[in-house]
């Protein structure tokens, strides 16, 4: 007989993970974004007025050099970030968001915030901190990047 499938931990992670993205895509139709983008405006506006590489950006949102170079080329040609040289390493091209993208950014987290408001609605405050608490630490754990503000924000 097969292993009950629905008792694996990584299973029930990732379906809760996939219907919960389906809900993120559906309210970022609005906005003509994708994670990606989200993602990188989420972290740019983080730094605001700072600025990261693409290799950070594409680090700390887990997704390929190639994948958020895809995503900074839409959000560039839509005027939502800029692209500079990094002041001492000539060959890096930093990225900073424009008021423009911090302007869509608050209105896209507010249609996100919905969704994942839906999706945590049957889990009171003390669940949600205990299940924030055991992602961030599963995080870590995997050498996932967290932000901390207090953090040097160079780092990747």
């Amino acid at each position: 007989m097969a292993e009950n499938f629905e008792e694996r931990l990584p299973y029930l992670m990732r379906r809760v993970s996939t219907a919960l993205a389906q809900q993120v895509d559906r309210a970022l139709r609005e906005f003509s974004l994708t994670h990606t983008q989200l993602g990188a405006l989420a972290q740019l506006g983080l730094v605001d007025p700072g600025a990261l590489s693409g290799a950070t950006l594409g680090q700390r949102n887990g997704v390929t050099a190639q994948s958020m170079s895809t995503a900074i080329a839409g959000l560039l040609e839509r005027g939502l970030v800029d692209r500079e040289p990094h002041p001492t390493h000539g060959r890096i091209l930093q990225v900073r968001i424009t008021p423009a993208g911090a302007e869509l950014l608050t209105r896209a987290q507010a249609a996100t915030r919905k969704a994942e408001d839906r999706t945590l609605a049957f889990l009171d405050a003390e669940q949600q901190r205990q299940l924030r608490n055991v992602l961030r630490t599963m995080m870590q754990a995997l050498d996932l990047y967290l932000y901390f503000p207090d953090a040097d924000e160079d780092r990747p």
